[in-house]
């Protein structure tokens, strides 16, 4: 199920990077900090989402890239996670994916910052609920 197959051509930077990702069961999954693509036809087709300090890094290159390369260790990131556009359900404000996929797909980022930053202010974790 895929919900750009009759959008045609989309603009990328609009329809899919920085676009928060969920599940559909409401797990926070991350953001779409890059793409992976392939050549098809004289044009590139959208194959996954990436997710992750290592994929940003990589969008961003030089200088700022080599930063979040380096914060994405004390992550203990590992290669950018892939989520196959098949795992799309629907496209809200946020990219809604399985239940499945968003439960495997783990943010180290994301885990930290709810551990350290989130979970620290009084009633956040009631916020989600």
């Amino acid at each position: 199920m895929n919900p750009w197959t009759d959008l045609g051509r989309i603009d990328l930077g609009d329809s899919l990077l920085d676009r928060q990702i969920t599940g559909e069961d409401g797990t926070v999954v991350g953001k779409v900090d890059d793409l992976e693509l392939r050549a098809e036809g004289g044009t590139y087709v959208v194959d996954a989402l990436l997710v992750g300090p290592e994929a940003l890094a990589d969008r961003l290159g030089g200088p700022i890239g080599g930063l979040l390369r380096r914060i994405g260790r004390g992550f203990r990131a590992r290669a950018p996670q892939r989520i196959p556009l098949t795992a799309i359900r629907r496209l809200e404000p946020t990219i809604v994916v399985t239940t499945a996929v968003a439960q495997a797909t783990d943010s180290p980022s994301e885990d930290w910052l709810r551990r350290r930053v989130i979970g620290r202010i009084p009633g956040a974790g009631r916020a989600s609920r």
